[in-house]
């Protein structure tokens, strides 16, 4: 039995290898966006399917095809019909998962628009999403078989006012961080301005720890898209004439700062390689937001707004959590203790050994006090996550603590850094 058991452990891993290594037998060099409704409650999810489009260019990684992270609340899979050998994975969260850790929850339905982006198939895949539970484990919700052969799909074209500037461009888009800044708020004339911004943005970028060790692993593209209206709006239920319809008052928080139209988002990039997504909003009011593998957005011209770009992107580039826990926010804080978050820099210390315990010295208590006398170095400091008791972080303070710049802990600069490493491997 035993011997079996070894088998089956090999044969596993050699197909986990196989689909890392054989990008070119499973897939073209393009895009399959998936559109959707995502609906619910607290307790219930469903998901609908809205569409599915041909897009041009693929930016992601063809060697780290399948997603060795997990982060995330939700979780896209893609498999060969025929072997059913998954070939394509990646975890992302949305607005609708956000959505539903708040009080609202509780007692209405509410539906979001969601999109997801894969390698183009070469045959018949089977497309599943799964959520996360409550024991942290995924659960699927959806499941479609797409056939190319078949399948009557649309291409989707950038619309004709977009203009695309190259910023840095570093080599193969399969092999580097493509990252690309959309704009929002600014008119027909403030092209100038949003190119300058995104300029500035990428200045500060590679100045930052662990950042400026990876420029050469990036590529990056600015994106024009003119707005009727530089008015950015102060809730969901009045838009203003803005061209990615992103507003302020986000679940009742003023400062957070978001677009419930993702379609429209992932229209404007059409054709362009990307792995992830930042929106430069055309204001000096203060606000930002960053969902995993979904969005980033940060205004313009607020004092704050280069810690607002890196608190934001560690969210959406590296699934960092919040880290501070006094602060007024729209989620319910409770917190089940008896499972350990996704989140690399934060722990509830049921699996501590795999998250930075090895990281700590013999020096340094543990659980560690929040005193001054602690400050630079690693520990398990209570409080993060929205919460004072039971979730610990890494570091007496930190960018995705406090309002302070170029000052990710040493946890969440070994996140980005392999998460850079994902993406750019060499």
């Amino acid at each position: 039995m035993k011997y079996i058991h070894s088998i089956i452990f090999l044969l596993s891993i050699v197909s986990f290898l196989s689909a890392q290594s054989d990008f070119s037998y499973f897939f073209r060099e393009d895009k399959l966006r998936f559109d959707y409704w995502i609906g619910g409650n607290r307790e219930n999810t469903k998901i609908d399917s809205c569409g599915l489009y041909y897009d041009k260019n693929w930016g992601g990684s063809k060697i780290n095809a399948i997603d060795t992270f997990l982060y995330g609340e939700l979780l896209l899979e893609v498999f060969d019909s025929v072997s059913n050998m998954l070939i394509y994975s990646r975890g992302y969260s949305s607005l609708f998962k956000e959505w539903q850790i708040t009080n609202e929850a509780d007692s209405l339905m509410r539906k979001f628009k969601e999109s997801v982006v894969m390698p183009f198939p070469l045959n018949t895949v089977r497309i599943q999403v799964s959520e996360r539970s409550y024991d942290m484990s995924f659960r699927r919700i959806f499941s479609m078989f797409f056939n190319p052969g078949i399948y009557n799909i649309e291409e989707k074209v950038m619309p004709a006012d977009v203009r695309v500037r190259v910023v840095l461009a570093n080599g193969d888009v399969c092999s580097k961080v493509d990252l690309a800044f959309l704009s929002e708020g600014y008119l027909a004339d403030d092209s100038v301005k949003f190119f300058r911004d995104v300029q500035k943005t990428i200045m500060e970028l590679f100045q930052w720890d662990p950042y400026y060790n990876y420029e050469t692993s990036f590529n990056i593209y600015a994106v024009f898209i003119p707005s009727a209206s530089r008015l950015i709006s102060r809730g969901s239920n009045t838009l203003s004439e803005t061209a990615l319809h992103t507003h302020f008052n986000t679940f009742g928080s003023e400062r957070y700062l978001t677009t419930e139209d993702i379609w429209k988002v992932r229209d404007v990039v059409s054709g362009i390689p990307y792995d992830q997504l930042c929106i430069i909003v055309n204001t000096d009011k203060y606000g930002g937001g960053g969902i995993y593998n979904y969005l980033t957005l940060y205004t313009s011209d607020n004092e704050f707004s280069e810690f607002l770009f890196h608190h934001e992107f560690g969210h959406g580039f590296a699934s960092l959590a919040d880290e501070y826990y006094s602060s007024l926010v729209p989620y319910n804080t409770n917190f089940s203790l008896n499972y350990e978050p996704y989140q690399p820099n934060i722990t509830t210390c049921i699996d501590f050994q795999g998250k930075w315990k090895s990281m700590i010295s013999d020096t340094v208590p543990i659980p560690t006090p929040n005193l001054k006398i602690y400050a630079g170095v690693v520990g398990l400091f209570e409080g993060a996550r929205y919460t004072d008791k039971g979730v610990f972080r890494p570091y007496l303070d930190c960018t995705m603590k406090s309002k302070i710049n170029n000052a990710f802990c040493p946890v969440c600069k070994r996140a980005i850094e392999r998460m850079i490493r994902f993406y750019a491997p060499e």
